[in-house]
């Protein structure tokens, strides 16, 4: 027998039976559940928003942050007299090589230190203007011409200035993501998980930005 109904109007199950097919617009199974698990398993880079506590980031913590930018680039700028003072060093040496006469492939030798040297002169030229290229114009210099002509003082201090410049690029980066801390922050956080790392910050203020930013802290 078919369903009695009252005739005072439609059932319970009438209307529930109405809403589903309202809902679910006779959609199949298959594409609802694709649906589902397109929402569960969300990419890898999905805007990540500050969800620490309002209080995690404030003046005194963007100041500190500021601070410790300063110091990188002011570290970052000792890095480079360092290496201007090595590779004077070096290229009295040079001098001094040259005027003891020649020796067995002098030629080549003496193309290679002329080469690193009008490389090395060029990158500490470009410091002034614009030292994050000029690091990258002096790690291409000891790469180089300059990789078998510099001593071991000189290519140590130029390595040193790679790791500064590193520092100072990314402490840089992670001040004016946190000057957005309104606006979703569009980074993954195995990648916020490196920019932290690089930046090498104190324990004390790595912790903070970790809250801020709703990170795991490394430190206990």
């Amino acid at each position: 027998m078919g369903q009695q109904n009252c005739g005072c109007g439609p059932c319970e199950k009438d209307e529930s039976e109405a809403t589903s097919r309202v809902e679910y617009g006779g959609g199949s199974g298959y594409a609802l559940d694709k649906a589902a698990e397109e929402t569960i398993f969300e990419p890898p880079t999905a805007p990540l928003s500050l969800k620490g506590s309002p209080k995690a980031w404030g003046p005194v913590e963007a100041e500190a942050l500021a601070t410790a930018l300063e110091d990188s680039k002011s570290s970052l700028s000792k890095a480079w007299a360092k290496f201007r003072g090595e590779f004077g060093v070096q290229v009295n040496i040079w001098g001094s090589l040259a005027i003891g006469g020649p020796q067995r492939g002098t030629n080549s030798k003496q193309k290679d230190r002329e080469g690193a040297k009008k490389a090395i002169e060029s990158a500490l030229a470009q410091f002034e203007s614009d030292p994050f290229e000029a690091a990258n114009s002096l790690q291409t210099a000891i790469r180089g011409p300059a990789a078998n002509a510099l001593n071991n003082a000189t290519l140590a201090a130029a390595k040193n200035i790679q790791t500064m410049t590193l520092q100072a690029a990314r402490r840089e980066e992670l001040s004016t993501l946190m000057s957005q801390k309104d606006t979703a922050v569009k980074m993954a956080p195995m990648h916020l998980q490196q920019l932290l790392e690089e930046c090498r910050l104190d324990a004390k203020l790595d912790s903070t930005v970790r809250e801020a930013l709703d990170l795991e802290s490394t430190h206990t």
